[in-house]
């Protein structure tokens, strides 16, 4: 998929409690504060549908009668939801999120993806995470493990924060001017 000049994307991974969330949400703050306009994508793996949020609203009658589509627009806030055959991609997010005038993406999860990749580790066992993994840039880790170096690859303690948010603005940042 060919994204927009602006639009980059970095991917979050790691198990459950690693600390992706948190890391996003720090990231979020940190780019917002120097000018960056980014969105998120979060992969829910759980194989549940997601509930809607507007139970005996308008939109959520319309797609009871079948919509398959409903979008809602307030000022300047756009609700969408969307239901297809089969799982969405992250490239299928991607391409309505290209239609936005976005600096960048942040994406939790879809770790078979390609994109630039920041892997969370842990435990030492979460190591298993890097085989097959592709594009892998940065590694942030809670405790210290014995052979986790790796050419071209950056890594961070989870106390550094500063250094690894500076580090993320920067793959965002230079990429979009």
């Amino acid at each position: 998929m060919a994204l927009g000049r602006a639009m980059k994307l970095l991917q979050i991974v790691g198990f459950s409690n690693s600390g992706k969330t948190t890391l996003i949400e720090k990231a979020l703050q940190y780019m917002v504060e120097k000018g960056l306009s980014v969105a998120t994508i979060k992969h829910h793996g759980h194989g549940k549908k997601l509930l809607a949020l507007d139970t005996g609203k308008d939109s959520h009658r319309y797609r009871e009668a079948g919509a398959v589509g409903s979008a809602v627009a307030a000022s300047e806030t756009l609700q969408l939801q969307v239901q297809k055959k089969e799982p969405w991609s992250a490239e299928e997010i991607l391409s309505i999120y290209e239609k936005l005038d976005l600096d960048g993406v942040l994406i939790e999860g879809f770790k078979q993806e390609p994109f630039p990749k920041i892997a969370m580790i842990r435990h030492t066992e979460d190591l298993t995470m890097f085989e097959g993994m592709e594009n892998l840039q940065a590694v942030i880790y809670w405790e210290a493990i014995d052979g986790l170096e790796k050419k071209g690859i950056s890594f961070f303690h989870i106390k550094e924060e500063q250094a690894y948010l500076e580090w993320m603005y920067q793959q965002l940042e230079a990429k979009h001017e």
